[in-house]
């Protein structure tokens, strides 16, 4: 009886099983390696990013003439049309960086933005309850799902404030009123700096839009949508938030051209040439395949289902109106769906862990195993299997995603080699170059000017661009109208797509007689007009008989002029060894060529 009574003593709690604390400094050590992870998968070098140059060119122009220009100052075809710099203070900020440290600084700066991105992330989450073992997962499956947006450019900043937006109003609104009130005063400071460095800040006023709409509409409808988690705003802290709100819009036209800047950026979105560029097509075109990547942003899309059911069983208005929203705002381009992925991230992950938590509410075991160590380490030890495999580029060639780990530009992709040989022999004039290497050649060559690049000012240059790119009829004479007097070829999968040569108009500068073709490799070429001005080029680096478009296309006339000036063919062979011996396209001509001068 003396033991039953004792028994009888003790405290319910102690008989109740206790769900396991994590342990800090595993928590510490998983973050830590995830943030090394992240560091290495955002650190690859600059791979067919033409923007990259001329932001770079645009900070240039700004810091040396100490204005943002209006009107185009790049292209000599649209010189003085409309054109407002509104990312200047992105452009600013990299050629800052490039002064400092060159590419690599830049590089490494958009490194650790994303590394600051997602340690914001993880905390924002950890607020919530969710186990260190969730948040990796979902940061992972995040980082994966943005990996074509990890470029050097400005809409990472876009990232990092959708970030810290949703941080300081989260934790304002879930975590600690008192706290975090004074937080939202940096509100308009955040909006200010984003309206001067990416367009992505109209996506973060529509983020903040459904903020103060959700809150109002709690505010007045208490017993809809409030419970005794989610209380209304005091009266006082709803015109707060209206006023912060309104000094934000306001920032939105701080900047060096006010209104003026979205009224253009506005009108940049309906230029038709867009439909050709694939991040502005719709993710559900059925002509596209961006295998993964789409595959991850329909996953985050309609798991907003659960969102959905979410808001409904804990009357959380937020939740649903920011899907709702941005589920709208992502389905109109390719380009969105990273902003939709980012925002979303937060939400998806709070309503999948309510529901696991409603399911296994009563399985110590199940919710133990959850926060305990073992799967702490195990994701640990799989996200540094993965790190190990980023810089071979292994996991890159697994998925068959082409990129390069590194610093510095990737010259099998950018012309570097073109571009030297064009800065060695002073080479000069009114090009017309491949979209893909205008900002390239501004960056390179300040004092030129471009035919075309990748700012896609207005629809007229694009169409004149591709008439003569394809040859259609009439080409001849804008290239003569324009006074073009070199061009600028570049195709990066030019080795696996040889045919382009002979559809695209380098048919046409191959096979005249008053275009010399002086540089080329497995992915470039540079053509000059038989004029006075480049006599001495051509006499020195013409390609008369080593030249990849005869080897491909008119082989017997190729054999016939190799044996016809084999010192010819010889001398250049001979140069072009210098440069590129180990080129694909020159070591096939070159084995063509001296069995054919072993004949004579």
């Amino acid at each position: 009886m003396a033991k039953k009574a004792k028994e009888q003593k003790l405290p319910k709690q102690s008989r109740t099983p206790q769900i396991t604390e994590e342990n800090r400094y595993a928590v510490f050590g998983m973050l830590f390696v995830f943030l090394v992870l992240v560091f290495f998968a955002s650190s690859y070098k600059v791979t067919g990013d033409d923007d990259f140059f001329w932001h770079l060119a645009t900070g240039r122009y700004i810091v040396e003439n100490k204005t943002v220009p209006d009107k185009d100052v790049f292209g000599f075809v649209t010189q003085g049309v409309e054109w407002i710099a509104f990312e200047w203070g992105w452009d600013v900020l990299s050629y800052g960086l490039y002064n400092v440290g060159g590419y690599n600084l830049i590089l490494i700066f958009r490194s650790l933005v994303f590394c600051l991105i997602f340690y914001i992330y993880f905390l924002l989450l950890k607020k919530f309850k969710l186990t260190s073992f969730v948040s990796i997962l979902v940061l992972f499956t995040l980082l994966v799902s943005i990996m074509d947006r990890l470029s050097p450019r400005p809409h990472i900043l876009t990232y990092l404030f959708f970030t810290l937006l949703l941080y300081i109003f989260l934790s304002f609104k879930y975590i600690d009123r008192d706290t975090y009130f004074k937080k939202l005063y940096f509100l308009p400071l955040i909006f200010l700096l984003w309206s001067n460095i990416h367009m992505g800040v109209l996506a973060g006023g529509l983020l903040l839009f459904i903020f103060v709409i959700s809150e109002t509409m709690i505010f007045y409808k208490p017993n809809l949508f409030s419970s005794p988690e989610i209380k209304p705003l005091t009266s006082t802290q709803l015109k707060t938030l209206f006023i912060i709100s309104a000094i934000c819009a306001l920032m939105l036209l701080v900047n060096p051209h006010g209104l003026q800047t979205y009224i253009y950026a506005y009108s940049h979105t309906k230029m038709k040439m867009l439909k050709t560029v694939n991040e502005w097509q719709s993710p559900f075109a059925s002509k596209l395949d961006f295998g993964f990547i789409i595959t991850l942003y329909k996953v985050f899309l309609f798991s907003g289902l659960i969102v959905l059911a979410y808001a409904y069983k804990k009357k959380d208005l937020t939740f649903a109106l920011v899907f709702i929203g941005f589920a709208l705002y992502s389905v109109r381009a390719i380009r969105f769906t990273v902003d939709y992925e980012i925002i979303m991230a937060f939400f998806i992950s709070v309503s999948i862990n309510y529901f696991i938590l409603r399911l296994f509410k009563k399985n110590f075991t199940v919710m133990n195993a959850l926060r305990g160590n073992f799967l702490v380490v195990a994701i640990a030890v799989f996200i540094i299997y993965v790190i190990t495999q980023i810089p071979s580029n292994n996991i890159y060639a697994t998925l068959k995603y082409y990129r390069v780990f590194g610093w510095g530009i990737n010259d099998e992709f950018i012309p570097v080699q073109l571009f030297d040989f064009m800065k060695q022999n002073n080479i000069s004039g009114t090009p017309y170059n491949h979209f893909g290497t205008g900002g390239y050649l501004v960056w390179n060559f300040p004092e030129q000017r471009n035919f075309i690049d990748s700012r896609n000012l207005n629809d007229e240059i694009f169409n004149e661009y591709n008439s003569i790119m394809v040859m259609k009829p009439g080409f001849e004479k804008i290239l003569d109208e324009r006074g073009i007097n070199y061009v600028v070829y570049l195709d990066p999968d030019l080795i696996r797509r040889p045919n382009d040569l002979k559809r695209l108009v380098t048919n046409y500068f191959s096979r005249n007689s008053n275009w010399k073709l002086v540089f080329w490799d497995d992915k470039s070429m540079l053509f000059i007009k038989n004029i006075p001005k480049f006599s001495g080029v051509i006499e020195k680096y013409e390609y008369k008989v080593i030249h990849p478009y005869t080897a491909l296309f008119h082989k017997q006339e190729f054999d016939s002029n190799v044996k016809a000036n084999p010192d010819r063919a010889n001398d250049e062979l001979i140069r072009k060894a210098q440069t590129d011996a180990n080129g694909y396209l020159f070591r096939g001509m070159n084995e063509m060529a001296v069995k054919l001068l072993q004949g004579l």
